[in-house]
């Protein structure tokens, strides 16, 4: 069983394109429900962010689900953040290491926008490049390296929003 982190606001959290698409996914009901009913009660307790990589993956979307994508990012208050070169170089820096493979530089993007902004708390429903455990060791010690903080890399389960499995 998942256990639930619930945290004050001021808590701030990247959500990655995968929480904006899980959304409206109905072929995943039960992640679609965890994340609406999470957007509806949990999200006011984080400041929320994206990035300028999040916006350019929704627009290569068909356009339903690109506009249900979008109205997210309408409806709650979300703080979009560039892709600087400080982040594009940590992001390289985790294909080249492994923690990220090279056919996934957007996943690779959102950890090193989140990390140099020192955002601490990262949210995906990606488990093959993000929410594992052999990537998220290898950004840990490529971040420590680097004298960046220590993201972390869970689900919105994690973030208050097991309890909407059980309903």
């Amino acid at each position: 069983m998942i256990k639930s982190m619930k945290l004050m606001k001021n808590n701030r959290l990247y959500l990655d394109t995968s929480v904006l698409c899980a959304h409206n996914d109905f072929s995943k009901p039960l992640r679609q429900l965890i994340t609406q009913k999470w957007f509806e009660n949990e999200a006011k307790d984080y400041d929320l962010f994206l990035s300028v990589v999040t916006l350019e993956e929704i627009n290569t979307f068909h356009e339903l689900k690109k506009q249900n994508a979008l109205k997210i990012v309408e409806t709650y208050p979300v703080n979009v953040l560039d892709y600087t070169d400080d982040a594009r170089a940590l992001a390289q820096e985790y294909i080249n290491k492994g923690a990220i493979p090279q056919t996934e530089p957007e996943d690779a993007a959102h950890i090193a926008i989140a990390t140099v902004n020192n955002i601490e708390l990262l949210a995906s429903w990606n488990f093959s490049h993000i929410v594992s455990i052999n990537p998220v060791r290898k950004i840990h010690e490529i971040n420590g390296n680097k004298n960046y903080i220590q993201i972390e890399i869970r689900t919105l389960e994690f973030y208050g929003g097991a309890k909407y499995g059980n309903l």
